[in-house]
């Protein structure tokens, strides 16, 4: 069963009960990371700060595909939409319990990248109305493994394809070993379970 992380637990409380706080962009002003805006045109997206700094002296063509970025001045802006912001999900996999706090050790080296998948009736069940299930509606395939990953017993949920908080995570119900050359790690359709209880 997958487990709410620290980060989705304030954000859905923030959702619940707090005013969601997005301002219209200005020019040459200081963003820091986390904080979204507007652009207060037509465009209809919400921007947030993926790495702090000062806006432009004047707005830039913000790219306005969903996970898309955009420069401006010294800041990056991620493109979101409406709601609680929908983003890519990018799915991870571990060689330990990644723990609310986000510290268990994921794979890397080896063509290891977190898979993203977006926000989709395409990708992702509607959520059952009896047990709070969803599951994932297409496979999810990892990279051919080039190096040894070790023995995977977990995965998570991402905001980002690297760092990024981390939303949900979860055992496997059997560890994989995953070596160099194997076949490209994945979760077959409805394999990948995720419960809020």
């Amino acid at each position: 069963m997958a487990k709410m992380s620290d980060y989705l637990e304030v954000e859905l409380r923030r959702a619940m009960f707090r005013t969601t706080l997005i301002t219209v962009r200005a020019n040459s002003t200081a963003y820091a990371l986390g904080d979204r805006v507007q652009l207060g045109t037509t465009d209809l997206n919400i921007y947030e700060v993926t790495t702090a700094g000062t806006s432009a002296a004047a707005p830039p063509a913000f790219n306005l595909a969903l996970g898309d970025s955009t420069t401006d001045g010294t800041v990056t802006w991620l493109t979101l939409k409406h709601g609680h912001p929908k983003r890519p999900v990018h799915i991870s996999l571990h060689t330990a319990d990644p723990l609310d706090a986000a510290s268990g050790a994921e794979v890397t080296g080896g063509s290891y990248a977190r898979v993203a998948t977006a926000p989709l009736d395409a990708n992702w069940t509607a959520v059952s109305a009896t047990d709070g299930n969803t599951d994932n509606a297409a496979a999810i395939t990892f990279p051919t493994p080039t190096a040894n990953w070790g023995v995977v017993t977990h995965f998570a949920v991402w905001d980002r394809a690297t760092t990024g908080n981390m939303m949900v995570h979860g055992a496997l119900t059997t560890a994989k070993t995953i070596n160099n050359g194997d076949p490209a790690p994945s979760f077959a359709i409805g394999a990948l379970d995720i419960t809020y209880a």
